[in-house]
């Protein structure tokens, strides 16, 4: 008896295996390239976020391996990752050195499941001193409200190693972008 459920759970997951990798094959073939260049290679969005924001709001994404989508090839490096609107479509900024270097389009958007942050993320642990001085900042930036920036939305980078794919998942405040990369080129 056991020996046929270990059989029938092999067949289940084979079957889910390949209706995955099907699906990441529409996803993948469906997503289309942002049909321009920037101008520079810079973000337009990006002076907005420095003066609205305390610190750099872009998560940063170090990568290993060689990431292909389409034409393009990531290579490993450092990348501080962007999800922004251009065009009425989503797209995933990967910037190098404040200059932009790839723009990926985004396989799938949904909403950041309640609690993740909170569930997913380390605290932060403070000493007596900090919470002091922490405390005394907060009162200033009361008082001065017009000097005052605000903290950047959490955000947080997921890798899935697939047969064919790599699949980022991206959450970025309110929001969570599935990419989809190759492993190999075409």
């Amino acid at each position: 008896m056991k020996k046929i459920l270990t059989i029938i759970g092999l067949i289940c997951l084979m079957v889910s295996s390949i209706v995955l990798a099907a699906d990441y094959d529409a996803m993948y073939d469906g997503a289309e390239l942002f049909p321009s260049k920037l101008y520079n290679d810079i973000d337009p969005f990006e002076d907005e976020d420095a003066i609205k924001y305390a610190y750099s709001p872009y998560p940063l994404f170090r990568t290993s391996a060689f990431m292909y989508f389409k034409d393009y090839t990531i290579e490993p490096g450092y990348y501080s990752v962007v999800p922004r609107k251009l065009k009425d479509k989503y797209y995933v900024l990967f910037k190098q050195g404040g200059k932009v270097q790839f723009i990926i389009p985004i396989a799938k958007k949904e909403p950041t499941p309640v609690h993740f942050y909170e569930a997913n993320t380390p605290k932060v642990h403070q000493t007596k001193v900090q919470k002091i001085t922490g405390a005394v900042r907060n009162k200033f930036y009361n008082i001065s409200k017009s000097s005052m920036k605000i903290d950047p939305p959490k955000s947080m980078i997921n890798i899935d190693v697939e047969v064919k794919y790599i699949i980022m998942t991206l959450y970025y405040g309110e929001d969570k972008f599935t990419l989809l990369f190759r492993r190999t080129p075409y």
